[in-house]
């Protein structure tokens, strides 16, 4: 079957409804017996899904999985999965739970695109996405790390199933690394090659920024080795971190033979905001949790001395530093508008209406920009031919000469990260071109 084909099939897939749900995928690859496979990682919001009564008094869901694999134009791969959810009679689903799903399949290493179409049983609803797969040439003649694979939690197995591993885990995979103040704890699981049976290895773990700078470390821990692979399964908790992007970082060294590898995985973390307006006014109504709310919004308008001033602050203070705040940037003080406080405003509505994937408005990487740096004087942005990544560049003229900030969805999940700029402060990657090409998968 020809990929034109199976694009007309998913397209007629997709017809069934215009009520998408969002969906999440993720992947993994690992050696069996010296023969790279690849695990695909599929997670669906389970409160989305419709449930119906079975005869067991029971409320069943029904979700249809379609997934076509291409290396070029060829389908290298193809399957058709459904994937069942039961729910007790006086059951209650909360907003964050989902339905993970795992298929398994062997692919020689190179890059490959993924189409995955879904859909709803019951209510017809549908949804499609689109993805790169880059499947590396892994080196199991010297210490090699497999892929990092983020699960939600891991068991000791009870009874074999899809995600049990080497049966003795079950590892359920978290298909979405984003994370949030609720829900920023996790387990990573990966596996380890080409170590010496019998002797000792050391392994450690850390959160790193976008800049490398460690901002978590995880205690280094000393192993014996069981043989030639070793399996780790480490956790993370990162609630404490502010919003951003992370790389989740693993370092392994063979004490015997001295090799060293490393392998990291792309995380992310949004705290959410508490403020449900945006007029920075009567802070004697607001608590700390608005307060410190506002001030996470603002942060990227203030310098160093007024970060640290609203850190040291107990509320009355942390009260007074608004008033302040916005007092010394008013660039008219004979009027009774304050002009700079307008303008945030607009700012900040703009972004919230514009920039709402993952991230809200102004907590985004491209309304943390608007923000600071206000509209840009020209927007490239990538257009349907292919080839590319989605992305845009934001190009100001005469700031500094001509600055740019580029923003790719460098994992095909729907929203924009910023990967480069040449502003001053900010993220530097020389190698951004190479980023946003179709198949890229790394800084």
């Amino acid at each position: 079957m020809n990929r034109y084909c199976i694009i007309f099939f998913l397209v007629l897939f997709g017809c069934l409804s215009a009520n998408d749900f969002r969906f999440y995928t993720d992947y993994a690859s690992f050696y069996d017996a010296d023969t790279p496979y690849v695990e695909l990682y599929f997670m669906f919001p389970r409160a989305a899904v419709t449930h119906r009564p079975v005869h067991d008094q029971n409320m069943e869901g029904k979700i249809i999985l379609a997934v076509n694999i291409f290396s070029d134009d060829r389908n290298v791969f193809s399957e058709t999965i459904a994937l069942d959810d039961i729910l007790s009679d006086d059951e209650k689903i909360s907003p964050n739970e989902h339905i993970p799903g795992l298929m398994s399949l062997h692919l020689l290493p190179g890059s490959y695109s993924m189409q995955v179409a879904v859909r709803d049983l019951y209510s017809g609803k549908t949804s499609r996405r689109n993805s790169d797969l880059v499947i590396p040439e892994l080196e199991v003649s010297q210490l090699t790390l497999s892929d990092i694979q983020i699960a939600s939690y891991v068991t000791e197995t009870q009874q074999r199933n899809m995600f049990t591993k080497f049966d003795q885990y079950d590892v359920i995979p978290l298909a979405n690394p984003e994370f949030d103040e609720n829900n920023g704890i996790f387990y990573i699981y990966f596996e380890i090659y080409k170590l010496y049976p019998g002797g000792r290895y050391v392994c450690k773990s850390s959160i790193r920024d976008l800049n490398g700078r460690t901002v978590i470390e995880n205690d280094t821990v000393e192993t014996t080795a069981p043989g030639l692979l070793d399996v780790v399964i480490d956790r993370m908790d990162v609630r404490d971190l502010t919003s951003g992007t992370y790389m989740y970082h693993i370092y392994v060294k063979d004490l015997t033979s001295g090799e060293e590898a490393t392998a990291q995985k792309r995380i992310l973390l949004a705290q959410k905001a508490r403020m449900d307006v945006y007029v920075f006014e009567n802070y004697d109504l607001y608590g700390t949790d608005e307060l410190d709310s506002m001030f996470q919004l603002l942060k990227p308008l203030m310098t160093q001395n007024e970060i640290r001033s609203y850190r040291n602050s107990k509320i009355a203070g942390k009260r007074r530093f608004f008033v302040e705040f916005w007092k010394r940037r008013d660039p008219d003080l004979s009027t009774p508008i304050n002009e700079y406080h307008m303008e945030i405003l607009k700012r900040v509505q703009y972004a919230d209406d514009h920039f709402t994937q993952f991230r809200q408005g102004a907590k985004s990487d491209r309304g943390r920009v608007l923000l600071k740096y206000g509209f840009p004087s020209e927007v490239q942005r990538s257009d349907l031919r292919g080839g590319t990544k989605n992305y845009e560049i934001w190009n100001y003229e005469g700031m500094r000469g001509n600055i740019i900030f580029v923003f790719c969805d460098t994992q095909g999940r729907g929203y924009l990260e910023l990967i480069h700029s040449n502003m001053e402060g900010e993220i530097y990657n020389g190698n951004w071109q190479l980023v946003i090409q179709a198949g890229a998968r790394n800084y």
